[in-house]
C-alpha cells in the first residue's frame, strides 16, 4: 500500500492534533493532583518535592502509594524502596517548619496535612505569585 503525500500529510496533522489533545489532558490531571503546585522559592523545595507537597496538598490522605506516583511512575522505569516517600517527606517537614506548615503522619497509611496548614501553605503560595508579578 503506497501513501500519497496529501494522505500522509493528513495523517500526520490527525496525529498531532491528538498528541496535543493528550498532552492537555495530562496537564488537567497533573493540575487536579496537585503536581503542578509552584511553591514560593524561600521553601527550597525541589521539584520532586514540589511534586510531591501538592499532591498532599490536594488530598484529605496522601497515601505511600499515591507518593510513590506523583513521585516516579510517570518516569516509566523502576521505581525505588518505598522507604524512600519516608526521606522526601522528612526533608519536605524539614524544609517548611520555619514558615508554620506541618505533615502529620497515619502510622501505616501515608501522610496528612490539617486544613489549618493546607490554609496557610496556599496562603503563601498565594503571596509568593502576586510578590512575583
Amino acid at each position: 500500500m503506497v501513501v500519497e503525500p496529501a494522505e500522509f500529510s493528513a495523517r500526520e496533522a490527525a496525529l498531532q492534533a491528538t498528541i496535543v489533545r493528550l498532552e492537555d489532558r495530562i496537564l488537567e490531571l497533573e493540575e487536579a493532583m496537585g503536581l503542578c503546585v509552584l511553591p514560593p522559592l524561600e521553601w527550597g523545595l525541589t521539584v520532586q518535592q514540589a511534586r510531591l507537597f501538592g499532591a498532599l496538598l490536594e488530598r484529605e490522605l496522601l497515601t505511600k502509594d499515591a507518593a510513590m506516583a506523583a513521585l516516579y511512575r510517570d518516569r516509566g522505569d523502576d521505581e525505588p524502596e518505598m522507604k524512600i516517600v519516608d526521606v522526601f517527606v522528612c526533608h519536605i517537614r524539614r524544609k517548611l517548619k520555619p514558615f508554620g506548615i506541618e505533615i502529620g503522619t497515619r502510622w501505616g497509611v501515608g501522610y496528612f496535612m490539617t486544613p489549618a496548614n493546607k490554609a496557610e501553605a496556599r496562603r503563601q503560595i498565594e503571596a509568593s505569585r502576586g510578590a512575583a508579578a
